[in-house]
């Protein structure tokens, strides 16, 4: 199928491209409609590599998606085809001690989209595991959807920042997280927050 390929540093190509199109017992597939650009995907074109993940073969980009799911594993109980949905891009092993106890985000084997070996889901269908795809609601566009995963680090961010009622947050950094993190933090409580780049 045609996907955004990462040939290798500052090389893009649209183009077909073998990715997984089987569903297993517990996965979805998805047809993508809204896939957001991530600092990562720029980085890795710009670059071919961020810290230890280094782009050695083609790889579709982006990880920030949303769509319409299309076709259900035998043990999904969740989701249905039709259902409008946004993905946490990232693949945990459901028998690590981490995922076990609910904070799978620990896992130091957790694999991300997009990030080399990886495959990002910039095409037009993707399989992924049913338990990191969630319902969107009906009147959230599918862009609204594809923000999803950047507003949970910023809430993130946020979260651990311990905001208290009336402190002042500073945010460094104005792209697509930092403006997010901002809003998080004028939401759980900051009486201003600037944010430089």
């Amino acid at each position: 199928m045609k996907a955004l390929v990462l040939e290798k540093q500052l090389e893009l190509s649209l183009r077909d491209i073998d990715l997984p199109t089987i569903i297993g017992p517990d996965d979805v597939k998805m047809k993508m409609h809204t896939v957001g650009i991530c600092g990562s995907d720029i980085h890795y074109y710009e670059h071919g590599k961020i810290g230890q993940w280094e782009v050695k073969a083609p790889m579709v980009l982006g990880h920030e998606g949303a769509g319409t799911v299309i076709e259900v594993g035998e043990n999904e109980k969740i989701l249905s085809v039709g259902d409008r949905v946004c993905i946490e891009p990232q693949v945990v092993d459901k028998k690590s001690k981490e995922y076990k106890l609910g904070m799978y985000n620990y896992d130091q084997q957790v694999k991300f989209w997009a990030t080399p070996p990886i495959h990002g889901c910039l095409a037009p269908e993707v399989v992924f595991p049913g338990d990191m795809v969630f319902k969107i609601l009906d009147h959230l566009s599918f862009a609204e959807g594809a923000m999803v995963e950047p507003l949970a680090v910023g809430m993130q961010g946020a979260t651990k920042a311990k905001i208290k009622p009336g402190q002042i947050g500073l945010v460094m950094g104005c792209g697509p997280i930092g403006l997010v993190t901002a809003l998080a933090a004028l939401a759980g409580g900051c009486a201003q927050v600037y944010i430089c780049d």
